[in-house]
């Protein structure tokens, strides 16, 4: 099985180090059009958020971690960087694949964003065709059993997010969030959803726009408008400052904020970006707290009967898309047997059209209806031999039948 994947997260590389990986929207599509034109992939799909940067590959005829250096982190990639690299082929890279969608492994075990970041995936991969077959059915498989699993097993808490998360370890650090006053950097679907849960805790919370249009921005209900090049004037009434921008200079720089903040107040700092937002020397002034993603995590410590249950769903569509994969190749043979069998089919019945009182249009459109219908039933017959069959006998099989059909036109 020519599928593979190679890549960094939050468990090979640290905050410091993920940033060297992060990728803009124009430099995945710079990487895709290389990997089609350079390295002959028959397709290939990027996975980037804030705690992984994964490349997806079908039928790549050189090294993963070869492709990955030189493509994400450039040919003179350092030794220590590319150890950061993890790659994964055939059965394990699609069974990592299942479990990654379903939040196994992500910083927030159980989370549900990255479902929506592997469909996103997908649909950029679509639309600008640097897709094959086999990432499409795989991802898409792969999506599909990440919802039953989400429908079916209690993985973690229902709506499970980064801002959640953030939202519920601040409250038991810090007390009650009922009144703070939280100024929202960004106004991405991040943003918003901090927004939104930090309203919830009955927050006095406002958000940035780099324009002030709120006929076109997305604010949540009950959220306050900055513009964004006026932020700082904000800065010292507040008590938490969230930063989720894909910006790359920093939304909070330390010369700034020192001489905006208020001396002597206690401030909150939570950087949600990759490359991060804030920069890191913040943290070395008094009364200033700064946290990153990897400090708001939660481990999947406790939950291996979930686990072993999960696991027991997923391998049902593993072997549903591997199947798929073996049986792919006979699909033209089958084709061809749906061909033939519809001929007959049509030579037979050439007779009972002529003896119906019909127009020549309506005959044509019946014939054509009726060839249509053969073909369909013929494959869907044949397609079904891989429930009661190894893909090795139906390989047998197809081969008996199309012996068949051709000495049957002969």
């Amino acid at each position: 099985m020519n599928i593979s994947m190679v890549g960094i997260d939050y468990n090979t590389a640290g905050i410091e180090d993920r940033e060297h990986f992060s990728l803009t929207f124009e430099k995945q599509l710079e990487i895709a059009k290389v990997m089609k034109e350079r390295y002959h992939s028959s397709g290939c799909i990027i996975v980037s958020t804030c705690n992984r940067t994964e490349i997806w590959f079908s039928e790549l005829g050189t090294s993963e971690v070869e492709c990955f250096s030189q493509l994400v982190i450039g040919e003179n990639a350092k030794e220590t960087m590319r150890s950061f690299c993890v790659c994964r082929q055939g059965d394990e890279a699609v069974n990592y694949l299942m479990e990654l969608g379903c939040g196994i492994h992500s910083q927030i075990f159980g989370e549900d964003q990255i479902l929506t970041q592997l469909k996103q995936a997908l649909q950029q991969a679509r639309e600008y065709q640097y897709i094959d077959s086999v990432l499409e059915c795989l991802f898409r498989i792969a999506i599909t059993a990440a919802k039953k699993v989400k429908t079916n097993i209690q993985i973690a808490k229902s709506n499970t997010s980064l801002p959640r998360t953030i939202v519920e370890q601040l409250e038991k650090e810090q007390g009650d969030l009922t009144g703070k006053s939280c100024l929202v950097i960004g106004n991405g679907e991040m943003g918003r959803l901090m927004a939104q849960n930090l309203l919830e805790k009955k927050c006095e919370v406002w958000m940035t726009l780099r324009q002030y249009k709120k006929s076109k921005a997305v604010i949540p209900e009950g959220s306050g408008v900055v513009l964004y090049d006026e932020r700082y004037e904000y800065i010292e009434a507040m008590d938490y400052i969230f930063s989720a921008t894909k910006s790359h200079h920093f939304t909070i720089n330390k010369k700034t904020f020192e001489n905006k903040r208020r001396k002597g107040k206690n401030y909150n700092l939570i950087d949600m970006a990759i490359p991060r937002d804030i920069e890191p020397s913040v943290e070395e002034l008094d009364d200033v707290n700064v946290f990153n993603m990897d400090y708001f995590c939660q481990e999947a410590n406790g939950r291996e009967h979930v686990l072993e249950e999960t696991r027991e769903l997923l391998a049902e569509y593993a072997d549903e898309f591997k199947q798929w994969y073996q049986f792919r190749n006979l699909a033209s043979t089958v084709d061809g047997i749906s061909d033939i069998v519809s001929e007959i089919t049509d030579a037979k019945l050439t007779k009972v059209y002529k003896s119906m009182d019909i127009s020549k249009d309506q005959q044509e459109l019946l014939q054509s209806n009726v060839q249509m219908a053969t073909k369909k039933a013929v494959s869907k017959i044949i397609f079904g031999l891989r429930d009661v069959l190894q893909i090795d006998q139906c390989g047998e099989v197809l081969k008996a039948l199309e012996q068949s059909a051709m000495y049957c036109v002969k």
